[in-house]
């Protein structure tokens, strides 16, 4: 059995051998092969007849006898290991040509132990991996969770209630400090000091059903409450979300792969260590704040929301940079089920004299090319996420808050464009690591028009 890897697409593979298993193996392809080999026959008999060399149609019998029986006679079973999709079934494909299952599983075994080693040598936590996640999958899981809402309409409408009842009072009277607050990595608990006991809030209670007890709580009992509270709310959402994010999981696995990355990446970018719940408390809250105070009509806090403003808007024109991200990946993938699909359709071309090495030769050669981006993808991959754990360790002064969320924002934002001009560039620098640096010299003036 043949091993095939891949980052990504590892379903599309496994039907495309499947496809090609099928076509090769049927009556229809063996009859197109006959009349190829009658036409190669008589194609190699014109030769020897006008250039009067009989060693013409020998070299055409060998070749292509042997290019027959040593690359498509012989069939293997061929296994698709996803590295991102680890749970991959059905994985095995038998009856598949020997010519593309040796090649498949040959190049892509190289750029798979090349991707690897590379890893190894620039360490980063082992779920930001290139193989493990994906490009800059840091940076996407960041962009992703930003995402996440709790949707609880009770548990929301509480904490609207509380922020503009309590929490807002609190920084008019002076009692709580508004700097401090956005400052603050644990905006709730700190919201929950003192908490006053003189001033009060309309408290909401699901009794089932669809009924809810409304009732009066101190800010300091509705405190208490809405804390008992925050994790229920969170687990509700965090596995569907979870699921959104990892269609290709369980909703189980993906609620405990989304609970083991976000605190590694929360340690890399932030330098602070986070659980899940805990971040997703801290993102909840900055959201909540921020819209409860555009209700509020608060003047420093509408200036605190203006400057968030303003330092995201200054990331508007990254388009054609994230659509980089998301098309060149999928390129990558379609590139080599094109390539694995066309097996049978060169596989005549090679039987015919003159022409079938040459074929040959450029068919296999576009194995070795599609082969390349893996590594290059590892080398962009690891320098980008290096930029961006110390671009934001340097914005966030020490955790995620109220005013560091945008600086976080800014950073994620400018390094996406950076990876996608960067990954745009893979396709032009996988043919110049093959074909040399002058040779595509040429290509380097339209990929940097964008820029």
């Amino acid at each position: 059995m043949l091993e095939v890897f891949t980052v990504g697409g590892g379903e599309y593979l496994v039907q495309t051998f499947n496809a090609v298993a099928a076509w090769t193996g049927s009556g229809g392809f063996k009859a197109l092969i006959r009349v190829c080999m009658v036409m190669g026959l008589i194609y190699a008999l014109l030769i020897t007849a006008m250039d009067l060399d009989w060693r013409a149609w020998f070299r055409w019998f060998v070749q292509s006898t042997l290019i027959y029986l040593v690359l498509m006679v012989p069939t293997v079973t061929v296994k698709v290991t996803d590295r991102i999709n680890p749970g991959l079934a059905p994985a095995t494909v038998a009856n598949v040509p020997i010519g593309l299952g040796v090649m498949a599983s040959f190049t892509s075994q190289v750029s798979d132990y090349l991707t690897r080693t590379a890893e190894t040598v620039f360490v980063m936590p082992a779920a930001l991996n290139y193989s493990t996640g994906g490009f800059v999958y840091g940076a996407r899981l960041w962009d992703k969770v930003r995402g996440f809402e709790i949707r609880d309409p009770v548990f929301k409408a509480n904490l609207d209630g509380y922020l503009k009842q309590c929490a807002y009072y609190d920084i008019l009277l002076g009692t709580k400090s508004l700097r401090l607050l956005s400052e603050s990595t644990d905006l709730w608990a700190d919201l929950g000091v003192n908490a006053a006991t003189n001033r009060g809030m309309k408290f909401l209670t699901d009794t089932g059903g669809g009924a809810v007890d409304i009732e009066g709580r101190t800010c300091a009992e509705a405190w208490a409450l809405l804390d008992a509270q925050w994790d229920a709310a969170i687990n509700a959402y965090a596995l569907p979300f979870a699921h959104s994010m990892y269609p290709k999981l369980t909703q189980a696995a993906a609620g405990a792969r989304l609970a083991a990355d976000v605190p590694v990446v929360a340690q890399l970018l932030t330098g602070t260590a986070m659980t899940r719940n805990q971040f997703f408390k801290q993102k909840s809250m900055v959201d909540a704040f921020e819209a409860a105070q555009l209700d509020f009509g608060n003047a420093d806090a509408d200036a605190f929301a203006l400057q968030r403003a303003d330092a995201q808007t200054r990331n508007a024109m990254t388009t054609a940079a994230e659509q980089g991200l998301i098309w060149i990946p999928v390129l990558g993938i379609v590139l080599t089920l094109v390539f694995y699909a066309l097996f049978p359709v060169v596989f005549p071309l090679l039987l015919f004299p003159r022409t079938g090495i040459a074929t040959l030769k450029g068919y296999f050669a576009g194995f070795f090319y599609l082969a390349a981006w893996g590594p290059l993808y590892v080398l962009i991959h690891m320098f980008i996420m290096d930029r961006l754990a110390s671009q934001t360790a340097a914005s966030t002064a020490g955790g995620v808050s109220l005013v560091t969320w945008a600086g976080i924002d800014a950073v994620n934002q400018d390094v996406a464009t950076m990876a996608g001009f960067l990954m745009m560039s893979v396709p032009v620098l996988a043919i110049m690591v093959m074909r040399g640096t002058l040779s595509v010299a040429h290509n380097m003036g339209a990929l940097l028009s964008p820029a």
